[in-house]
């Protein structure tokens, strides 16, 4: 009776031991598993790359673009802050460079800013108050100061409206310079455009002037045309031309 009862519990015990055995085998086959579904396969990592490689390159290849074209709005805000500079000392008392060391001292002067259809890389705040003339004095006796852009960004053209204010004329079609200039106590704009360096325009309003001056800038990477447009009440204004739904001038008379 003994002999059986030990028997019993050797067979259990060596019973209990198998199971045990085998739920250990099935949780490590489990984990195994479990381990083998949390990975990636190898054509799941190689689309994930190539989708990877395809995004960076599209952003890489605009990189340049979309930077250029932030360069180009920035000069043209630049050359709206000079226009508007040039304002605020025309409507100001403010002695002029060329005055400083003279004992004539000029703080009536008008001040303005100037374009040249050959020299599209700068453009000029002056003092128009050597000659009096509305023009920037050629050999740069008038400037107070200069403004360069480097690289391609560049002056793409520049045109005015007459003073009907349908008709309108663009370096490259006739006109060769531009003078935007105040002179107090009035903060409108006498906007001037010339066929040559000193030879005026007639505009059709009071003392020849146009009605309206828009200046475009561009860079040779990018597509965008960023324009200052001024007109003869004194107004100042910066957008792209050829954003969806506006319409640059074209570079002709008409």
């Amino acid at each position: 009776m003994l002999y059986r009862i030990i028997n019993k519990k050797i067979i259990s015990k060596v019973f209990d031991l198998n199971i045990f055995s085998k739920k250990e085998n099935m949780s490590t086959l489990q984990k195994q598993k479990l381990s083998y579904e949390n990975g990636f396969s190898l054509i799941e990592l190689i689309v994930v790359m190539a989708i990877f490689t395809i995004i960076t390159s599209v952003v890489i290849f605009n990189y340049g673009k979309f930077s250029s074209n932030l360069v180009v709005t920035n000069l043209a805000y630049e050359g709206a802050l000079a226009i508007r500079q040039a304002q605020v000392y025309g409507i100001s008392v403010k002695q002029t460079k060329a005055s400083q060391s003279s004992p004539n001292k000029n703080f009536n002067a008008a001040y303005g800013v100037s374009f040249a259809s050959n020299d599209l890389q700068r453009f000029y705040l002056f003092a128009d108050g050597v000659f009096e003339d509305n023009w920037r004095d050629i050999n740069s006796a008038e400037d107070e100061e200069t403004f360069t852009m480097n690289g391609s960004n560049v002056i793409k053209y520049f045109c005015v409206t007459y003073s009907d204010g349908a008709t309108k004329i663009c370096s490259g079609s006739g006109l060769t310079n531009l003078s935007i200039i105040f002179k107090r106590p009035e903060p409108n704009a006498k906007i001037f455009g010339f066929s040559s360096p000193s030879a005026l325009i007639d505009g059709g309003g009071t003392e020849k002037t146009f009605s309206k001056a828009e200046i475009m800038f561009t860079s040779g990477r990018g597509d965008k045309i960023a324009r200052i447009t001024v007109t003869n009440t004194g107004q100042i204004s910066v957008d792209s031309c050829n954003a969806p739904g506006k319409t640059c001038p074209e570079q002709t008379s008409y």
